[in-house]
């Protein structure tokens, strides 16, 4: 490494994780800094913000087009819109570049789980699981329930932004109660269907298990496409990656993980945004 590309890094990681982290972390979404120095970064936020926060915080790192348009990416930076006013400095932010992959641990507990217990799995999700994906590159979510019970779902971090297409569009039409959808679709799925080269039977075994509920229309008309794109999307994953199927992440098991927790994030989502709407109906004269 030549000095100049020596001095390049140290600004990237600087301007990341004392410039961008705070910011994203505490102004754009609902979050608390508990510590961001160079390459590492912990912090808690809101259930709800975390889809957001992963896209924004990984747009970040690599340079990539921010999620919120609040800042301008070229040549790998990111320079703030100077109209928005951003308490950043007006000087375009230095960031690691589009070859740049983000391993990360996220663990959602319960109040009632020790947090000595909580820090210790954040540390197993990202070091255990996240970084031993094929090719790092790695998400790896963990729900601790109260009872002690813990859900584990692993994504490669390029599949992200199809999976959050597909939580939209089930956000956008809350009256479908698509939660218990894929409940189903991770029972049915794993059982069903094998990742193969040309024949896309993930997606044609959940097109047909969507046909068979009550509201299909709607469901097919909203959700379905969504839906259909983020299991070609995995399968892609898994034949380029692994065509056996066997390493981390890559299973129809791991797929029905990763619809359990999409359905659990969902259902919470969900439920916040009823207590809300009931507060702001007690609150009207």
């Amino acid at each position: 490494m030549g000095p100049a590309t020596h001095v390049a890094l140290n600004r990237a990681l600087l301007d990341f994780s004392n410039r961008l982290v705070p910011y994203l972390t505490e102004q754009r979404f609902a979050g608390r800094v508990i510590y961001s120095g160079g390459d590492d970064v912990m912090a808690t936020l809101p259930l709800a913000d975390l889809p957001q926060y992963l896209r924004s915080l990984r747009a970040a790192w690599s340079g990539a087009d921010d999620p919120k348009r609040e800042f301008t990416s070229a040549g790998g930076y990111w320079q703030p819109n100077p109209r928005l006013r951003l308490t950043l400095p007006d000087r375009p932010l230095f960031t690691m570049g589009k070859d740049a992959t983000m391993s990360l641990g996220i663990v959602i507990a319960h109040k009632s789980v020790p947090l000595p217990t909580v820090l210790e799995s954040i540390w197993e999700a990202e070091k255990d699981r996240a970084k031993q994906i094929a090719g790092k590159d790695g998400l790896c979510f963990r729900v601790i329930y109260g009872s002690g019970n813990t859900l584990e779902a692993l994504m490669k971090g390029k599949l992200l932004d199809a999976w959050w297409s597909l939580i939209q569009a089930a956000i956008d039409h809350p009256t479908l109660e698509f939660a218990p959808v894929l409940h189903k679709l991770a029972e049915e799925l794993p059982r069903r269907a094998v990742v193969t080269a040309h024949d896309r039977l993930m997606s044609k075994a959940a097109t047909l298990i969507l046909s068979r509920r009550d509201a299909a229309p709607e469901m097919e008309a909203a959700i379905a496409p969504a839906l259909i794109v983020w299991l070609n999307v995995w399968e892609d994953w898994v034949l380029q990656s692994n065509p056996a199927g066997t390493t981390l992440g890559t299973t129809p098991a791991d797929l029905g993980n990763l619809l359990r927790f999409s359905a659990f994030w969902l259902s919470r989502y969900q439920l916040e945004q009823s207590w809300y709407s009931h507060s702001d109906q007690e609150q009207t004269p």
